[in-house]
């Protein structure tokens, strides 16, 4: 059995902790944020929703940000 075969693609790198640390906490926060918009919504708090809704997309952000770091 050889150990790189032509046929196979070469083994996967494991992911680092910092980078599932980083996964975990992006997707907590931003259905934090966004649970927390939607309660306020409707409760009639727009005050407090929309920021809860900026905060959101900003997570969103770092969640794209986070991936495209792992892809390197």
């Amino acid at each position: 059995m050889q150990e790189n075969e032509p046929d196979q693609p070469p083994p996967e790198r494991p992911v680092p902790l910092f980078l599932v640390i980083a996964r975990i906490l992006v997707v907590t926060g931003m259905s934090v944020a966004a649970a927390g918009a939607i309660f306020f919504f409707l409760g009639g708090v727009w005050q407090v929703g929309l920021p809860a809704v900026v905060l959101s997309v900003v997570f969103l952000v770092l969640m794209f940000l986070v991936e495209r770091a792992a892809e390197e």
